[in-house]
């Protein structure tokens, strides 16, 4: 996992599946309330983008697949419109 400096993304490349749900909720915990919008980068793996979905889904908040040029990471915005 690696953290970018001035951006609120989250690298999975190189975690196991098996770690990845827990850091995701630490992720998403760390940047609640702060109105920004989330990275986070999953590769094109279908079952760590799943794992992340699915993590994400607890927390009921706006979530779109990467950007038309880039599928491998999932925006995530973490305010209510």
């Amino acid at each position: 996992m690696r953290a970018r400096e001035g951006k609120h993304s989250l690298d999975l490349h190189g975690v196991s599946h098996e770690e990845a749900g827990d850091i995701v909720h630490q992720f998403v915990n760390a940047h609640w309330h702060a109105n920004v919008e989330l990275h986070i980068i999953t590769g094109h793996s279908a079952r760590m983008k799943s794992i992340v979905r699915s993590v994400l889904k607890c927390y009921d908040l706006e979530v779109f697949e990467g950007d038309p040029r880039n599928s491998g990471y999932i925006r995530v915005q973490t305010w209510q419109e």
